[in-house]
Parts: structure tokens; sequence; C-alpha cells
């Protein structure tokens, strides 16, 4: 039979209760706090509304005590199971709700469902938790005691917790604003006073006398502001008597309470005990959970320094929210615990003393003695883990050694215990196919050492671990057996064999013992169950697939650019399972090899249309692609003002040359990104969006490359920094460049100037570099990739000298700091760019210098990145031709672009020829709006959000705006781009031509 809940306690006061906590989390996280000083009308009202609702939490343990007989009746313990389950789904919706509202998941939310006590959270809710299951043996207690010493202990705990908290302005006991547990106990006693002795019997006009206890709390407000203003000179103490254990607040609480019990049992508003406690729990979940206050508070709060109106109805509508938010959760799980599933779930959990517990825990015991092989192995392997992340770290030293011991186990305790999860799984499959447990085991622990010590020989060598598309290397065993010592081979195959022959002996003498019985259909279902779940790795990059937010639960670096890194934070398992789900681009509508033809024959057509108001290419043509790190105006970030500009010479050329906005795919990083978009002329919105970063997960599997590098006769990039990043090394070598200057590279940096104290390279060392190269090759034509690094993150105490200031939102006031250390930096590249100009004017050869910055940097985490996604994602750029070149030059208007645009407009402004496939290029810079990918979708930046058009007026549009003609024209960029990246290359050699092989 289904249990019937019986409606015997009055509903009023808790209802109430539940409204004043909302109200109260509302004003004190939702809103923004006035201050007297600036707005004392609203500073009045806001006080008034924490008056009124102060007593909110006093209410709910008064009520405890005062129905103390029917609760003492209770089995308490029984409740536990229930109280956990609500509890436990509220916590899991609220963590869900804002992992679809943000994107946002953390471990930590969830692994606070386990510990609210000991990470000091719910501190008010655990206190009534602990409350109610103490009151029977409190009321048999407080039974066996005489009536005047309980009244005298009483009278005694008021002068001590309210008269003191009332007198002295402090909070002596540590009350917590009443969410101590001795506060909880003394409302409870109080409650259980008013009814034992018929207290409240006493009290004549109750509703009356709360009117006047709330009219005398809010007139301490009034009365302190003129005492805290002759005083102090501000209005700090205004509410120093608006808290719950204050004198007022306990007039106003008793005589509210009273009211309420009063006004509930005339009107016989009542309500089943399990529907009061489901509405509890699920009002602290929705007004205290750590992820909800963060959200709201961080995110969600919002300023109306110049609309009263406005801010009160904020007021109103958060307090909407939340109460419909409670409403729905807690009739929901007030339903759902009615479903007999779930009354049978929560009834296996349930106990009604603590012997029942203690058996419960002595069964979950002896289940896992029974079961201990299973842990060893997972203990083992956790083991197994720790050693293989250890080994990947460098260290010289015992004291490095335990250091990194230290924060392996501190610091990285998700990811291994994801990649115990996954062995575990795996080895679990494995034994339900053989049913040997020792086979099982070794074949585990095998594909385990492969993995691990193929990871750290590669990272020794290149410094990245083990790809999934290294397994085609196999195929070239002997080749691979000529990169290693044959030490390692007999190594290896002594321990393969000692591995086989042990499992086989360790199989047949304990057969018998660690034999698996388990039904045949039941293991079916287990390998079907387990396969399901593996499979999930071919979606792991798949935004919101299961194993998507499960790694991303368990935060692991997804982040692709650094491998060496994510390899030491995730271990070899999770790495190279992280690199399996690459999905490089959705293959287009009607590609074929026939389609891709026929556009190579059109742009052969339009390239001469093109080249027909060209000029030649002169033998010295030069063209250099200046990416500056993090550089952008600060004064066009939203919520900021900047007082004085730290950027007075490149504005000028903004208002002079070639110029606009570049429309960055990254906010705070992606530096490489761009660099691929301006090299290759492709787009990462057309890339699938698991498919991050290209330099990593793309360009390694093409066996050819098209880029910019192939129009030119010497090739040259300049990276003042270490080149282990987004393995630039390798993809350099790649895309054809002759030289490669980093940090510690093999082509030594002639200039590593570095200002004050910055670590970084200054901007002006790479521009003499750059000069030192141009001035190397007056002869032939060449190609430059700069990327300078002096204003790289973080932005610490870097220079003696800071002149730039700003105020606004935008930057929170504890990265102030950091935001003039950037602008100062600013300024100095400014100073650079300014002298590389002068200089390229001296040289004698025609120089196209296209100058923009990669991304904002991640200092304006007061901005809501979803509102102000494409603000904070425009850089500045400019095109400048050297007087050598300026008389042929063009200059052009776009006021909008993308990194991939930076290619066809050099040659554009340059006015040279074209190859067909810069005559695609050319069309797409100049026809289509500036590509990028949704700024509202990707403001992590570890997935590609969708694919948008910005216009010159800097509108978001989408395809389908696009009219046929260019519809038709993005279908042929798409087409050739999923042939160059994803498909069969026919085009990659049409792509790569250069100027003369298409002129012969």
């Amino acid at each position: 039979m289904r249990k019937k809940y019986r409606k015997d306690y009055g509903s009023l006061t808790i209802f109430i209760a539940c409204a004043m906590i909302i109200l109260q989390r509302v004003l004190n996280s939702a809103i923004t706090i006035p201050a007297y000083s600036i707005n004392p009308g609203r500073f009045y009202l806001y006080s008034f509304l924490q008056a009124t609702v102060v007593i909110g939490t006093n209410l709910i343990p008064l009520y405890l005590g005062y129905h103390y007989k029917k609760i003492a009746q209770l089995k308490v313990y029984h409740y536990l199971s229930r109280f956990s389950f609500i509890y436990i789904l509220s916590a899991l919706v609220a963590n869900i709700f804002f992992y679809v509202q943000s994107n946002v998941l953390n471990l930590r939310d969830y692994w606070l469902l386990f510990t609210p006590i000991s990470q000091n959270y719910l501190t008010y809710a655990v206190s009534c938790i602990l409350l109610f299951i103490s009151i029977p043996y409190v009321i048999r207690f407080l039974e066996k005691q005489p009536s005047p010493t309980i009244k005298r202990f009483l009278l005694f705990s008021t002068l001590l917790l309210v008269g003191s908290s009332t007198l002295f302005n402090k909070d002596p006991f540590a009350l917590q604003n009443g969410n101590n547990i001795i506060w909880i106990f003394y409302l409870f006693l109080f409650g259980y006073g008013l009814k034992k002795w018929k207290w409240d019997e006493k009290i004549r006009f109750k509703i009356p006398q709360a009117f006047i206890a709330l009219l005398f709390l809010v007139g301490t407000i009034l009365f302190m502001v003129q005492i805290s203003l002759i005083v102090r000179g501000n209005a700090d103490t205004a509410t120093r008597f608006i808290t719950p254990h204050s004198l007022f607040t306990m007039y106003y609480t008793v005589t509210s309470f009273l009211s309420f019990e009063l006004i509930s049992e005339k009107l016989k508003l009542k309500a089943s005990g399990t529907f009061l406690a489901t509405l509890l729990i699920v009002t602290q979940i929705v007004c205290n959970w750590s992820l909800v206050t963060y959200r709201v508070s961080v995110f969600m709060k919002r300023e109306f320094p110049n609309s009263g109106r406005a801010w009160l109805l904020n007021l109103g509508q958060f307090f909407g929210y939340y109460l419909l938010a409670v409403s729905l959760l807690c009739i929901v799980l007030f339903y759902l615990q009615k479903i007999r599933f779930v009354q049978r779930l929560i009834e296996f959990f349930a106990f009604d003393s603590l012997d029942e517990l203690a058996a419960k825990c002595h069964g979950v015991k002896n289940w896992i003695v029974s079961h201990k092989s299973y842990f060893f192995v997972a203990l083992f392997f956790y083991l197994f883990t720790f050693t293989q992340i250890f080994l990947l770290e460098q260290r010289e030293t015992w004291k490095q050694s335990i250091k990194i011991a230290l924060e392996i186990f501190t610091q990285r305790q998700a990811p291994m215990v994801l990649t115990v999860l996954i062995i575990m799984g795996f080895f679990f499959l494995l034994l339900l196919l053989a049913n040997r447990f020792w086979y099982a085991f070794t074949a585990t622990l095998i594909i385990n050492l492969l993995l691990t010590i193929s990871t750290i020989l590669k990272m020794e060598m290149r410094e990245e671990p083990v790809f999934p598309s290294d397994l085609k290397m196999l195929a070239g065993l002997s080749e691979l057996m000529s990169m290693v010592s044959p030490i390692v081979f007999i190594a290896g195959g002594l321990v393969l064999i000692f591995l086989t022959f042990t499992s086989v002996i360790m199989q047949r003498r304990l057969q018998k013992k660690y034999s698996v019985n388990v039904h045949w259909k039941r293991r079916i279902i287990g390998i079907l169950l387990l396969s399901f779940c593996f499979s999930g790795v071919f979606f792991i990059n798949q935004k919101n697939s299961p194993s998507f937010i499960l790694f991303n639960l368990f935060r692991v670096n997804k982040t692709f650019l650094d491998q060496k890194s994510a390899v030491k934070d995730n271990g070899p398992i999770i790495q190279f399972l992280n690199n399996i789900d690459i999905q490089i681009m959705e293959k287009p509508e009607g590609y074929s090899e026939e389609a891709i033809n026929e556009i190579m024959e059109r742009y052969n057509t339009r390239a001469q249309e093109i080249n027909h108001t060209r000029n030649e290419w002169l033998a010295n043509q030069t063209i250099i692609l200046n990416l500056s790190e993090s550089f952008s105006d600060p004064d066009r970030v939203p919520n900021l003002t900047v007082h004085n500009d730290p950027i007075p010479f490149v504005k000028s050329k903004l208002a002079e040359e070639t110029s606009g906005l570049m429309l960055s795919v990254g906010y705070g990083g992606g530096t490489a990104n761009m660099e691929w978009e301006g090299l290759t002329g492709l787009s990462i919105s057309n890339l699938s969006a698991s498919l991050v970063t290209p330099y990593t997960q793309l360009v390694e599997r093409q066996d050819i490359s098209p880029n910019i590098t192939n129009l030119f006769d010497e090739k040259i990039a300049i990276h003042p920094f270490t080149a282990a990043l987004y393995r630039r090394r390798q993809v350099f070598d790649k895309f054809g460049f002759d030289q490669f200057y980093y940090v510690d590279g093999p082509d030594e940096l002639a200039y590593t100037d570095t200002i004050g104290r910055n670590p970084y390279i200054s901007d002006e060392s790479a521009y003499k570099d750059t000069l030192r190269v141009l001035k190397s090759n007056l002869e032939s034509s060449q190609f430059i990739q700069l990327t300078t690094m002096q204003n790289h993150m973080p932005y610490d105490d870097y220079y003696d000298e800071l002149n730039y200031t700003a105020e606004g939102t935008a930057v929170i006031a504890s990265r102030y700091s950091e935001l003039q250390t950037f602008m100062q930096g600013l300024h100095y590249t400014d100073e650079a760019v300014k002298e590389f100009i002068q200089e390229i004017d001296k040289i004698e050869k025609p120089i196209t210098f296209v100058f923009y910055g990669d991304h904002l940097p991640s200092l304006y985490s007061g901005n809501d990145s979803r509102r102000y996604g494409l603000e904070q994602r425009q850089t500045d750029y400019f095109i400048y031709s050297n007087k050598y070149s300026r008389e042929q030059s063009n200059q052009l208007f776009k006021e909008v672009v993308s990194p991939n645009n930076f290619a066809p407009m050099a040659l554009e402004q340059a006015n040279i020829k074209v190859t067909p496939y810069y005559a695609l290029l050319t069309d797409v810079a100049n026809q289509l709006p500036a590509l990028t990918i949704d700024p509202t979708q990707s403001v992590s930046n570890r997935f590609n959000g969708e694919q948008i058009f910005v216009t010159e007026e800097k509108q978001m549009i989408y395809l389908q705006d696009l009219h046929k003609e260019q519809q038709q024209l993005f279908t042929d960029y798409q087409l050739i781009q999923y042939d160059l990246v994803a498909g069969k290359q026919y085009s990659a050699s049409w792509a790569e031509q250069g100027i003369q092989d298409y002129q012969k």
C-alpha cells in the first residue's frame, strides 16, 4: 500500500519562514547593496526589508520546539534517508541547471554533496538536522528536569546570548548570524517553553504586538543612522540590531511566530510533515547552495545607479525567480517520493536506530571483504596511475620529487580517480569476456605499461604524448626500433614474457579462489553495458555528450594547445583518449572530385580577372604578418573608461591606413589559432566544435598544408618564446618555413632584452630581430611571421612606471593593478611599433606590414562574457605599406575582418598578382562578412561555437542571411577548406602553387 501523508502540522509559519529566507538571500546576493552616502532612500528601503525578513531562520527551530510533542514521537533516524534523498536531488538539479545555463562544470560542486559539514557549507541546515534527530533525546532529558531549573537556564541563556549581543555589538559566542547550533538549540528550548508552560496564552494581542515589534526594529535603523553619522561620520552601524540574536529581533521573532501559529490554527492551514520537510530542504539548497549563490552574485547581479524603480523591479524579479524555483522543485520532489520505486529506495537506506545503522554498515563491510580482490586491483592501479604521472614530471633532487608527489596527491585527484575508473571498467570488460581474473588483470596491466613507457619515451624525444594517430607507426616497427635503444625492447620483451607466464600460473593455481560466478545472462548484459560506456570515447569532445560532461566533471585538461603539460595533468590514459575524438570538419553537401575541379576552374578564371589590374611581383616583394600578443585597445572594452591613451601611435595608424577590427576566436587565449587562420586563409568556424587547436589536432593529419609561405622564396618565423606550445616546430616545418627563430632554438635570436621585471622578451627586441632578417635579404621575395610576446599574461608587478589609469566595472578591484601593468605594456608596444615602421620606411624593398592583436587579455571578468561576447572578441589591426611600395599600393576599406582575410588583403594592398587559391580568398575577404564563431557560445575557448558572420556594422548574422551570390561563394570556400583539411586533397597542389608556378 502507498504511504498516506497526514496533514497534521501547521504550515503558515514554515511557508512564511521560507519566503523570508528567500528574500534575505535575494537581498544579500542578487542585488547591489546600496550605500547610505550614495543613495539614502534606497539604503533605508533595503535596510527595512532586511529587518522584515531577518527572523526567517529563527522561526524554524522555534517551530520545532513549539511542536516538540509530535516530533518527539517520530522515528527521527528513519527520516534521514528521506532528507538525504531530497537534499541530493535538489543539489543535483541546481548543479545541472547552472551547467546548462553557463556550460561550466566543477567536480567540487558534486563533491560538496557528500561533504557539506567538512566543507563548512549549509551550516544552518546541518544545525537544524542535528537538532531534529536529537529532539527525542532532548525532550526525554528535559522531562526529567524540574521546570524551575529549565526556566532559570533559559533565562540565563537569553541574558547571555541575546543580552550580550545587543549591548556590546559583538558576537562573543560565534552565533554566525543565527546559523550556529548553539543558537538553534536555544531557539528550540525557547519554543519548548512557549508550549510547555503555555506562555503563548499569556501573550495578548499577538498580531498587533508583531507589528509594534517590527516598528521598533525599523526604528532602530533610523535611530542608529543618526547616531552613526554623529559618532563615525558614516552609516556603518545603522543595522547594528538587525541580527537574528538582538533583543529587538527576538521580540519581533516571538510575536510574529505566535501570530503565524494563531492564524494557521484558526484557518486550519495544515500540511504533512513530509511536504514541510521537502519545502525546507529545497529552500535551503536553492538559497544557500554554493554554486547557486556564486553564479547569482557574480554573474547575474546588476547595478542600477540611476533608477530606484529598476533596482526595486530587479529585486522583485529575483524574488519571483527564487520563489518559482523553490515551488516547482518542492512539488516535483514531494510527488516523486510517492512513486513506489522511490519509496523502496528510501526505505532501503532508512534505519530506525544507531544499532540498525551499525548493522547496515557491517553488511557493507562484509560485501567489501567478499569482493576485496577487486578493491586491491583498484588500489594497485591507483598507485600505478600516480607513478605514471610522477614519472612524466621533471625532477632532479629529492626535494623536487617530494614536492611533485605532494602536488599530485593534493591537486590531481580528480583525473587520477577518473583514470582508475576507466582502467577498472576495461578490467571488468576483459573479466566478463574471458571469465579469468588473472588473465584480465595481466592484459590490463600490459596495455597500461605499454602506453606509459611509450609516452615517457616520446616525451623525452619530442615533448609530446602518444597520440591515437601514432598507432599507424606500428606498421613501421623496424623504424621505431631504430629510434629506441635495443635495451628497452629487450627489457620490455622480458617483462611481457614474465607477466604472461606469471598470469598463467596464478590463474591455474588460484582459479577457484578468483573464479567469477556470474550468470551468463548477466555477463552479456555487463559486456554490452561496458562496451556502450567505452563507445563514449568517440564522443569525448562532442559538446554535452555524456563522456564530454564526465571529463569536464573530473576537470580534465582539454585545452589541446599544450599536450606536454596536459599529459602531466591528465596522465597518459586520459590524454590518449582525449585525442581520439577529433572530427575535423563536417562534410559539406555536394563534396566530390568533380565539384572541386569545377571550383578550381572557376577561380582560375577569377584569378585572371583580378590579375588584369594587378602588378607583377617585384623580385624582393615582402610581407610581414605581425601577431601582437593580447594587443587591444582597453578603451573599447564595455564598462571601462581609460583616462589617458597608452597607444597614440597605433591609433594614428588606425586612422590613416587600412585598418579596423579583427574578430578573435578566443578570449584571453588562442594565439596559435589566429596564426593558423592568418597563414592558411582558412577559418576555424568551418571546423568541428571539438577541433579547437588546428596546430596540434589538424596539421599533422594533413599530407599537404597550403599556406601563404608557398608564394615566397624565403620564409622566416620569429617567435621570442619557447616553441613547445602548440607544436610550433613541427607545424612550421610542415608549413615550409626556412628558419624559425625562438628561445633556445637552433636559429638563435639576436635580441632578447626585456623591460623591467617582465620575463617576456620585449617587442622592441622582437622588431630588431625582424629588421635584422629584413636587411639580410634584399634580393628575393620574403615572408615573415612575427609573433611578439611582451604583453602575455600574467600581468604582475613588472614595471617601475605605471602611467595609465582607468575605471569601470569591467575589471574587478582585485585585478586593477594587472590592468595598469597591461596598459603600460601596451604603451611600450606602441613605441616599438612606431620605431619599427620608421625603420622599414628606410629599407629599399616593398614591404607590406600587417599588424594585429590576437585576443583581449582575460582581465575583464567584471563583464558578462555572454552579453559582451562580441565586444570582447574584437582586437585592432592595420596594414601598412612602406615608402618603397607606397606608389603602387592600394588602401583598403574593411572595418571588420577575420585573421583568414589578412593574406589576401596584404596581397591586395600590395597590388600584386594572385594565384587562383588567393583569388578565392580575395573574394571571401571582399564579398563575405567576416567569419568567426559565436562568442556567446564558446566563452571557455574549449570548443568552437556556432558559425556566424559579422557585418561592417558589427551585427551578427547567419549563413541564411546572406544573399544568393554570397552563399554560393561561401559554399565554394567551404568545399575547398573541407578538401584541404579533411577530404581527399584534390585541390592541395592547386592551393599551394606559387605565383611563378601559376604563371608558367
